[in-house]
């Protein structure tokens, strides 16, 4: 048996050697595509139900019905203003902090972060704050 370039040629054998490789990388680009985009296929299988955004045990004397907390920042202040009631002024902020977190108010560090870049909480010293005057 004689392996030898003209029957090769005569063959296709080139053709097909070309065709394929090119087939192989086809498979190839295919599935690392369907793989890299499985996650969205899976999600639009899946249903998720989305969290309430409402507290579920927010201070009584700061509910005033269905006020959007996320938006209104008078309300987020009237909110942490009676947490911070019964911690006197200046309070640490750490300890507001945990009572957020016990009342399960929505994003109390985003919040906290928010209403000091804002200048309405104001340091006092040595992690204590207090409210901007009104």
């Amino acid at each position: 048996m004689v392996f030898d370039i003209a029957r090769i040629s005569a063959y296709n054998g080139w053709v097909m050697a070309i065709t394929g490789a090119v087939l192989v990388m086809l498979g190839l680009a295919t599935l690392s595509l369907i793989i890299s985009q499985l996650h969205k296929i899976i999600g639009f299988f899946e249903t998720k139900a989305a969290p309430p955004l409402t507290t579920k045990s927010a201070p009584a004397a700061a509910a005033d019905g269905d006020v959007d907390y996320l938006s209104d920042p008078e309300a987020i202040v009237k909110l942490y203003k009676v947490l911070t009631e019964e911690l006197g002024e200046p309070f640490e902020l750490t300890k507001l902090y945990q009572l957020a977190q016990k009342d399960q108010l929505p994003h109390p560090h985003l919040t906290l972060r928010t209403l000091r870049e804002a200048g309405l909480l104001i340091p006092a010293g040595e992690g204590t704050f207090s409210w901007k005057a009104a």
